[in-house]
């Protein structure tokens, strides 16, 4: 028999002496150590309390007030040292007794040395793997009850089966009010279809990167969070569900809308600056050099009359080049204008300047609708850059800007129909504007869809939810 490198200790609970003693003897010759047998449940006790063996191999009929199913009970409440009996019986009864207390293994009085030492051996590998797993489920739980994020576990319709702390310091539900609920309870009324639609794209094995997005906590209140959405499989890799971390990005948010707004005053400025003093100083420099120019050919020095007329042409194209700056600097003048007014501003700008078919359409009522000065500005630049995405990389001959509003959302639709290459371009500035676009309709609670199809053009979706109004 193959000899333990490390000795386990066992504890022999038995009344009769000689079965007592030889059993002692047989565990030795295994390679293990042992303690003085005892031949009550209450001396095996007293031993448990001083010394703490690898396993107790238990008598199931002993003498005393307990019976060895009896002590073996009152072991496992105390201790997690595992549990073979020792028996000679085999009726129903003793055996389902023997089974609700969690041992580990019967063992036949007469048994021979391999069975012996096989029971032994799997019932001490078993009560470590087990230890190492509570180890990891307390470490687990500690983590996730000291962690920050919400952490909540959810079936894949959505019903609730985990919250932790962190989930509660943000919704503010506590376990026992939303265990059993459908996710639904934290999902603001304009977004009805978001979870369930994700939750059907993990289902079916699509990956969901980190997003924003908003969620109500128990009062009602609006959260802006961001979330990201992970698989649970079971033993089959079947996906039995998922876990949903989130973290409450409020002050992000509003940190970042500031900045965004610091950002545009700063542009605003900028491109005033463009246009009134560098624009009216360039344009008066082409004045000059029109003047230059006749005097020179009055004169019949016609190179330098035609150098003037070059420099002066170079100039022009200055000044075209400084207003188009200053006019992509320059915020919407809300108080003045409104989006709508200045959405076809802009296309009437830019049809002076492509040869492309713009095509705008809006609610009658748009420029009262939308009063938040954020999404205003926000919608105004995306439209922007929507439309030089479009002219620069789509070669398209038309382009339709539609912007509508109902009860719920703000729907801002750019759509031409050019080759369809605009969302996997190469294209460096194209990625970067794509990405503007993203950031700029996030800041304002909103989600993008950029649906192209080769040679049959691309259209870009924003959706604002009406609640940020």
């Amino acid at each position: 028999m193959e000899q333990n490198f490390i000795k386990n200790t066992i504890l022999v609970v038995e009344d009769e002496v000689i079965i007592a003693e030889n059993l002692i003897l047989r565990l030795k010759s295994l390679g293990y150590n042992t303690l003085p047998y005892v031949s009550t449940g209450k001396n095996a006790l007293e031993i448990l309390s001083k010394s703490a063996p690898d396993l107790v191999l238990m008598d199931i009929r002993i003498k005393g007030e307990m019976d060895g199913i009896e002590t073996a009970i009152e072991i496992s409440d105390k201790y997690t040292t595992p549990i073979i009996y020792l028996t000679s019986l085999s009726d129903e009864l003793t055996i389902s007794r023997a089974k609700k207390t969690g041992a580990y293994g019967f063992i036949a009085k007469t048994t021979n040395l391999n069975n012996l030492y096989t029971t032994i051996e799997m019932a001490i590998h078993r009560n470590r793997m087990e230890a190492q797993v509570k180890e990891k489920e307390e470490i687990l739980s500690v983590t996730l009850r000291s962690i920050s994020d919400a952490v909540i576990g959810a079936q894949m319709d959505g019903t609730i089966i985990s919250w932790n702390k962190g989930a509660y310091d943000i919704f503010g539900y506590e376990l026992y009010e939303v265990v059993g609920k459908n996710l639904s309870i934290l999902t603001p009324s304009s977004f009805p279809n978001e979870m369930p639609e994700n939750l059907d794209r993990i289902g079916r094995g699509q990956l969901i990167d980190h997003y924003d997005t908003l969620r109500k906590n128990k009062n009602g209140e609006l959260l802006n969070v961001s979330i990201k959405i992970s698989p649970i499989k079971d033993i089959l890799k079947k996906i039995t569900g998922v876990s949903i971390i989130a973290n409450d990005i409020s002050e992000k948010k509003k940190l970042e809308k500031e900045i965004l707004k610091i950002s545009e005053n700063e542009s605003l400025r900028i491109g005033q600056d463009l246009h009134d003093n560098l624009g009216q100083h360039l344009t008066g420099l082409m004045f000059q050099l029109k003047v230059l120019e006749n005097n020179l050919r009055k004169k019949n020095l016609v190179f330098e009359a035609e150098m003037a007329q070059n420099i002066a042409m170079e100039t022009k194209d200055a000044v075209n080049l400084t207003r188009n700056l200053a006019k992509n600097l320059i915020k919407v003048n809300i108080d003045n204008q409104g989006i709508s007014t200045a959405i076809a501003e802009l296309i009437s700008f830019y049809s002076s300047i492509y040869e492309i078919k713009f095509i705008y359409e809006d609610n009658e009522d748009i420029d009262t609708a939308i009063k938040d000065s954020v999404i205003i500005n926000q919608l105004y630049h995306i439209t922007q850059e929507a439309l030089n995405n479009s002219i620069k990389h789509s070669n398209a001959s038309i382009i339709e800007v539609l912007l509508s509003i109902d009860d719920s959302e703000i729907c801002l639709q750019i759509a031409d129909n050019g080759n369809g290459n605009l969302q996997n371009s190469k294209n460096n500035s194209n990625g970067l504007g794509l990405s503007i676009l993203r950031y700029r309709t996030n800041v304002i609670d909103g989600n993008i869809s950029i649906i192209s199809s080769k040679n049959k053009g691309t259209e870009i979706i924003c959706r604002v939810p009406i609640i940020n109004q």
